[in-house]
């Protein structure tokens, strides 16, 4: 989907290839983007494809006999050799171009097992038409030339097959893993990253060849013998190996035969080998240092993942399964695929509170990495549901008897339940539950920095999470003395650009824009967050769009709305393409750019941007009463005098009956001057003192001085 969507609104010509659509069942239509400048071609052997033909269709079949001999002669023997070509092997090349249909694939492949000496030329056309007469009852083999291609490729595999020796008999194991991982970029790392965690319990219960219990071994004599396996499968052309990226592929149609030539219960055993290698491949610790890697693997992932589907929809229905589920949830979590993520996530809690309680260790990891994932998804409910479950949890699970006796379960006073608050302080502060965040959050900080002192990781954690907090309270000094010791440490103990880094680098020029001091200071460290966010995480993860938003505000607070508003309009599609319309990303985005349009004084597309917002924004939330404020102040500006005034009777009504604000608060002091403006506005003076009357903290202010009233958080005054 969102391939379509970037084609449908590029300007640039495009070509989008639809290869191997044979599936009758399939409508191609659906991967067609609706809009464009560009063009698709459909490769498949499915001939009722071709209703989509609008610039015409074209019937591909073998070579010409000539050119399809040559093409075999060219592949099996050196041009030497050819020179020296005699009848014989030109009568037997034409023989077995014509059993082979002239396909070019099955050709090479042909050619590629002669010049290997494999097998003569004699030999392979005798052994060739005996496979493919085997292979022709077989379902698999669904038409004569696909029978032809198959055929070429289990020559050289069956010969592998009948030799004994170690080398040979670990190639075939590898082959099998190779039919289940993604067909491009099956690196060496996936092995040795095994093999780092062959110290540990494994997680997986798999039974693993030989190959790959030898690989776990971190020995030089076991990188030998792995590189000698994959060195087989290269010789016979069954995979090919890219010396600049360092992996290996296959092309699709092999990579297809060789998963279906195994029987349901190989397939299901190789399935669960594949499974249970990348889940060990995965860190438990997700080293910042390993980052790309497991980025390369989420394809892997998602071939593996489509195949359990289509095997048994009911997974994860073993523990080992459920244990590589959680891991799969820790690589898309980490790539920002947090929906992928949660789907996992959702299944693996599931299924552990069944076989192992509510209370398990394990379950209480699963749930709170769900409510991670809920977080990123800017789903406060969801969130906090997930956070208080795990704080519950962590009530009835104590480190020893003894904390047991000298801390019941209503006075927990131990690391794991601080933490497990400190979760939640984090999810109230996104449902904007800010108060009660802040007093959690103060627990939590309090708690750990008894028990495990200042400088460990986890009470940083609570710290920060207590210090975003205070920031949207609007209580600056106390969040500006917590964020610079836990970005010194942080920095100290993670690095400058590891993400818990990064975002406290980015609190930190936030809180210096809310403060509007050091903007110079604010602009550079968001500026350098963002930069950073784009190199480790990609241009298109929401942290990277998160950091666009904050770079944004730091522009308009310096004057610059034009340039902070080009930069938000270029980041729309991508947010909607990555996150959606109806995420709450997508609200923030527009709120910004709504207070870019203001600070450059493009007051008609403000306004439309704003409703837009308001739309979206719950009424319950903090923030609808700032946006309902900027509206206001548009709408001022357009002299849209009725609608303005209606805005501000129906907050100051939610505020008499509903008590969202208190009247003393900075946001219904705002909304109650821009009512009382345009009360003075439109010569209704005796209703304008009865609103100061009723609202005391109303400054003063004469009509010439009214119209520079700035909702709170919008943007400075405009002189």
């Amino acid at each position: 989907m969102a391939g379509k969507h970037w084609l449908s609104t590029c300007h640039k010509p495009w070509l989008l290839v639809v290869d191997n659509a044979d599936d009758p069942e399939m409508e191609i239509s659906d991967f067609f983007p609706v809009d464009g400048s560009g063009h698709i071609l459909i490769t498949s052997r499915n001939p009722r494809a071709k209703i989509y033909a609008t610039a015409g269709e074209i019937r591909f079949s073998g070579m010409n006999p000539e050119e399809g001999i040559d093409l075999l002669l060219s592949s099996a023997y050196t041009k030497c050799q050819l020179d020296h070509c005699d009848q014989q092997r030109e009568r037997l090349a034409r023989s077995l171009g014509s059993e082979l249909g002239y396909l070019a694939l099955a050709l090479c492949q042909a050619g590629a097992t002669i010049r290997r000496n494999i097998y003569t030329l004699e030999q392979y056309l005798r052994v060739y038409v005996g496979y493919r007469d085997r292979l022709l009852p077989k379902s698999m083999s669904t038409n004569i030339d696909t029978t032809n291609a198959i055929a070429t490729w289990e020559i050289p595999f069956r010969k592998i097959e009948s030799d004994e020796s170690p080398r040979n008999k670990d190639a075939v194991d590898l082959m099998h893993l190779f039919a289940f991982l993604h067909f491009d970029g099956v690196s060496e790392s996936i092995f040795r990253s095994s093999a780092a965690e062959s110290g540990d319990r494994d997680i997986t219960g798999v039974v693993y060849p030989d190959i790959i219990l030898s690989s776990f071994q971190r020995s030089e004599m076991a990188q030998a013998r792995l590189r000698q396996a994959l060195g087989v499968l290269t010789d016979h052309s069954l995979i090919d190996f890219d010396p600049e990226t360092r992996s290996y592929s296959q092309h699709p149609v092999v990579h297809r035969w060789a998963r279906n030539r195994l029987d349901q219960e190989e397939q299901l055993s190789s399935l669960h080998c594949t499974v249970g290698l990348l889940a060990r491949s995965i860190s438990p610790y997700l080293e910042a240092s390993g980052r790309i890697f497991r980025r390369s693997l989420v394809p892997h992932l998602e071939s593996c993942l489509q195949k359990l589907e289509n095997s048994a929809p009911s997974f994860p229905d073993t523990s080992g399964i459920a244990n590589s589920f959680e891991r799969f949830a820790w690589v898309y979590a980490e790539c920002g695929l947090w929906k992928k993520a949660r789907t996992l996530q959702e299944r693996l809690i599931k299924f552990r509170t069944k076989t192992l309680g509510w209370k398990h260790e394990d379950t209480i990891r699963a749930t709170y990495s769900l409510g991670q994932t809920h977080w990123n998804l800017f789903d406060p409910r969801s969130t906090i549901e997930a956070q208080r479950k795990v704080v519950a949890a962590r009530r009835w699970i104590w480190p020893s008897w003894f904390a047991f006796y000298v801390n019941p379960p209503w006075m927990p006073d131990f690391i794991s339940y601080y933490a497990a608050l400190s979760d939640l302080t984090l999810a109230l502060w996104l449902a904007g539950r800010r108060d009660i965040s802040k007093v959690i959050g103060m627990r939590a900080s309090a708690g750990l920095l008894k028990l495990l002192g200042p400088d460990d990781p986890i009470t940083l954690n609570a710290m920060f999470n207590l210090a975003r907090t205070l920031l949207h309270l609007r209580e600056w000094d106390k969040a500006h003395d917590l964020l610079i010791p836990v970005l010194r440490k942080r920095k100290r103990l993670f690095g400058l650009n590891h993400p818990d880094t990064l975002m406290t680098r980015n609190e930190l020029g936030v809180l210096y824009c809310e403060r509007r001091q050091h903007l110079a200071i604010a602009e550079r460290l968001v500026t350098n967050v963002l930069k950073a966010r784009k190199i480790v995480l990609g241009e298109e993860h929401a942290y990277t769009l998160w950091s666009v938003n904050d770079l944004s505000k730091v522009l308009c607070e310096r004057g610059r709305g034009l340039e902070a508003a080009k930069m938000l309009e270029n980041i729309i599609s991508v947010v909607t393409r990555t996150l959606g319309d109806d995420h709450v990303g997508m609200t923030m985005t527009k709120g910004n750019l709504a207070k870019a349009y203001v600070n450059s004084a493009r007051w008609v597309q403000a306004e439309q941007m704003l409703t837009q917002v308001l739309n979206s924004t719950p009424t319950d939330h903090p923030d609808w009463v700032q946006t309902i404020s900027g509206h206001v102040y548009v709408q001022i500006q357009l002299q849209q005098w009725h609608d303005a005034e209606a805005n501000c009777l129906n907050v100051l009504e939610k505020i008499r009956k509903k008590k969202v604000l208190a009247k003393d608060n900075p946001r219904t002091t705002v909304i109650a001057e821009q009512l009382a403006y345009i009360y003075l506005a439109t010569d209704r003076p005796d209703e304008s003192k009865a609103l100061e009357a009723e609202f005391s903290a109303i400054r003063a202010r004469s009509a010439d001085k009214l119209y520079r009233i700035v909702p709170e958080g919008l943007i400075n005054q405009i002189p």
